[in-house]
């Protein structure tokens, strides 16, 4: 499936945020060993504007949902998926 409306991050927390708050995550991009980019589908072009509330303290997240998405994706970024 291609996605049209992307958003590419290489921001481990900003990734956090938008996988918490439902962006489908649609792939990881792996550059060496040490980088990892994060491609999410934003059709809508809402990010950008998500993270802003995120950075703005307007965009209230669950705590609990927060610390799962990090260790999602962290899981995801070692095993390679």
């Amino acid at each position: 499936m291609e996605y049209l409306n992307e958003i590419k991050l290489q921001d481990f927390y900003q990734a956090v945020i938008l996988k918490t708050v439902k962006f489908p995550l649609i792939r990881l991009e792996k550059s060496g060993d040490r980088f990892v980019t994060f491609v999410f589908s934003d059709p809508n072009y809402k990010a950008e504007k998500t993270l802003k509330k995120y950075w703005n303290k307007e965009l209230p997240v669950e705590a609990r949902d927060l610390i799962e998405t990090i260790n999602e994706l962290k899981t995801r970024i070692y095993s390679g998926v």
